[in-house]
């Protein structure tokens, strides 16, 4: 099975400017509740190591990867960052969960 996910290159050079992640980190995406009862999901991330069967994706001298289990959630997005925000400038979209 194979995932298609954008990662804009400024995703990927911001994370290490606020982060502090370093060029050659592997950090993993997945998925997160935002807490009991409200069922809203998003995307976390963490500095981790690759797995046999993750999608790998390198971009900027980070290497992202995503476990088959949260393909689902991912598959069809679209990582950005817009520096007019600073450190909250991060964003996720995937139309495929829009539910349309």
């Amino acid at each position: 099975m194979s995932i298609t996910l954008t990662i804009e290159p400024a995703f990927s050079l911001a994370y290490q400017r606020y982060a502090g992640f370093v060029p050659g980190d592997t950090l993993r995406l997945y998925v997160r509740t935002s807490g009991p009862g409200t069922g809203g999901m998003f995307y976390a991330i963490e500095k981790d190591e690759a797995l046999t069967d993750d999608a790998v994706f390198d971009v900027e001298g980070l290497r992202f990867v995503i476990r088959p289990t949260d393909f689902w959630y991912f598959d069809g997005g679209h990582l950005s960052y817009n520096p007019l925000y600073g450190e909250y400038g991060f964003h996720f979209t995937n139309p495929r969960l829009d539910g349309n």
